[in-house]
């Protein structure tokens, strides 16, 4: 069966002129036009686009469609006045089932907001029966849209068992000069958005080539990250959802690790001041972050502990949401402080500006070719975690596994800072293994971390009634299972770092990055 066309009118042109000259050359029943709002959702970073679905509003129903056919997957009626933002907001129903598989804790954002009218032209042939629809759709859209003039579609829809009509009418269509064949109306109107799918992601995305210098390649990864920073600060101030401070925080470690981690690329008088202050900006968001975690993690906690004892915690997580509150308050007025904004705007002078860079003497690692610098130091740090993570067994102290899971972080970033020097498959193949490594010390630390934090609150509650004594059983219980987990974790690690160092990885990470010709400054690492 053929497959609907799409057409834009000329500008000259309207539905109307169309019509009338259809009307000519064909019999035709003409439905009465409708008008609709609609508004399309995604989360801040696609997810929903990169799994191939589009969430629409339209009236007081919900549709999520299949980005291709655009047919409608599951659906939700929803009168309320507020927009849903997270899956959890949706009544339990296949929807809401398909967005919590898709967003986690992303929320959901508009990004295409439009007036649809719309006319339906029934064709009929000499028994009046219809041998082809055909749409004639005005759009106009809002909000922020590169051009608010209004967009005239002509979208041809066959009827099964007439295609001879459909191809008749499609070359009527093209003799009459009118219309010119476009993308499907979702794509049509994208076009004319400022936010285009995946042009945001939390990932280091930075083409390098294997002959830049070192420090041409350091700025353009550092500018990348400063971008993402800038990127998700509005989401933290108006505190869309917890991934925007996520992300925020990610760059400005990751940050913090391309200046310490690939050396000597630009004069060291000069990053003094800057690594100082991102490690303060970092700092002043740690406890919201651990809040965060914490809140996010309610139900998993709450699971841990028989039901008679769950009511227990309520106290503890209104305490939480409370401190979340002040913690996120003095956040953004970081965020809006003469050290921050003077921070973001030194470092772009000082990424961009070639002046910034000049020095009495050029830094022995500033023209180095990159795929040296990046083979040398992952290799190094490579090495070193071998080394440690052999040395450790069940009883090395915590602090050691610590110490350990923040060399594996170093090396993951190296590792993508560099991805794009690298065989896709191979870079992909030895990251996911890094991280399935890491996600066990990970787990290992956070469980130390919130264990310790229950231990204070603990010790702030007076059992002087019987809801005291709840809240403490409650929070001893939680406390008793999580250090039961943390053991269980921590007898994982021989088994993770076994597999992380197996043969057929060691082989894989020498060939990419072990490099014995390498000349470059072995200095202060």
């Amino acid at each position: 069966m053929e497959k609907r066309i799409f057409f834009t009118l000329l500008e000259d042109m309207i539905h109307q002129d169309l019509i009338q000259t259809v009307s000519e050359s064909y019999q035709f029943a003409h439905d009465p036009p409708t008008t609709m709002r609609k508004r399309y959702f995604d989360s801040f970073d696609w997810l929903l686009y990169k799994e191939n679905f589009v969430l629409l509003k339209q009236d007081d129903t919900i549709y999520l469609e299949d980005l291709k056919s655009f047919e409608v997957v599951a659906e939700c009626h929803w009168r309320h006045k507020e927009e849903a933002r997270f899956w959890w907001d949706f009544p339990d129903c296949e929807l809401k089932t398909k967005l919590k598989d898709c967003l986690d804790v992303r929320a959901l954002l508009p990004f295409l907001s439009f007036v649809q009218r719309s006319e339906k032209l029934h064709i009929l042939n000499n028994d009046e029966k219809t041998v082809l629809r055909v749409y004639l759709d005005e759009l106009n859209l809002n909000g922020d849209v590169s051009s608010t003039e209004t967009i005239r579609t002509v979208t041809l829809d066959p009827v099964r068992g007439y295609e001879n009509e459909f191809r008749g009418f499609h070359q009527f269509l093209g003799r009459l000069k009118v219309a010119e064949p476009c993308e499907n109306l979702f794509d049509l109107m994208l076009k004319q958005t400022r936010r285009k799918p995946g042009d945001y992601s939390s990932k280091v995305k930075v083409a390098l080539t294997r002959d830049m210098g070192g420090s041409a390649a350091t700025r353009k990864i550092l500018i990348y990250l400063l971008n993402v920073m800038k990127q998700n600060e509005d989401g933290v101030i108006r505190d869309i959802d917890t991934e925007f401070l996520h992300d925020f925080r990610v760059s400005g470690r990751r940050t913090r690790s391309a200046l310490t981690q690939i050396k000597d690329v630009f004069p060291d008088a000069e990053l003094d001041r800057f690594k100082q202050d991102f490690r303060v900006l970092g700092q002043y968001s740690n406890k919201l972050r651990d809040l965060d975690v914490y809140l996010h993690n309610k139900e998993f906690y709450l699971l841990m502990l028989p039901e008679n004892l769950r009511s227990g915690l309520d106290p503890f997580f209104m305490d939480l949401e409370k401190e979340r509150e002040n913690e996120l308050g003095k956040f953004v007025e970081v965020l809006r402080s003469d050290f921050y904004r003077q921070l973001v705007s030194d470092w772009d002078a000082f990424l961009v500006s070639d002046a910034a860079h000049e020095a009495v003497r050029t830094p022995i690692n500033a023209e180095e070719p990159v795929i040296t610098l990046a083979r040398t130091f992952i290799w190094r740090r490579y090495k070193r975690i071998m080394k440690d993570g052999a040395k450790m067994d069940n009883n090395s102290p915590d602090e050691k596994l610590h110490r350990l899971r923040i060399q594996c972080k170093k090396l993951r970033y190296l590792m993508e800072f560099f991805a794009s020097l690298f065989p896709a498959d191979e870079i992909t193949l030895l990251t996911k293994q890094l991280k399935q490594f890491q996600d066990n010390l990970g787990e290992f630390n956070d469980l130390s971390v919130q264990r310790s934090t229950l231990i204070e609150y603990l010790d702030t509650i007076v059992p002087e009634s019987d809801r005291a004594i709840l809240v403490a059983a409650a929070i001893g219980g939680l406390i008793t299972n999580l250090n039961m987990r943390q053991q269980h974790v921590r007898a994982e690690f021989s088994d993770q770092f076994l597999l992380f160092s197996q043969k057929k990885n060691t082989k894989l990470v020498k060939q990419l990055f072990k490099d014995d010709d390498a000349s470059i400054t072995k200095e202060g690492y």
